[in-house]
């Protein structure tokens, strides 16, 4: 059953690079985060399977671009609008 997850999640991963190279802020923001959340999700998935320990600090790591993204894109928005 996991390797469907991690099949599914393996796809989602894909969806989020094809956002991010079609271009724009949005589109790249938004494939960021799919990304992201696809690999955090497998991560947490193997690490259940596999009872490994270090990957809390590997999804702490895959977090942060997705929360300084919001922030820069948030930021980049604000800017063009005024």
């Amino acid at each position: 059953m996991i390797e469907l997850l991690i099949s599914s999640l393996a796809v989602g991963v894909l969806v989020g690079v094809v956002l991010v190279s079609r271009g724009g802020p949005e589109n790249s923001l938004i494939g960021l985060n799919i990304a992201t959340i696809c690999a955090i999700t497998a991560f947490l998935a193997v690490q259940r399977e596999q009872n490994i320990l270090f990957t809390g600090d590997i999804l702490f790591y895959l977090i942060l671009p997705g929360v300084f993204g919001v922030i820069v894109f948030t930021r980049f928005m604000s800017e063009v609008r005024d």
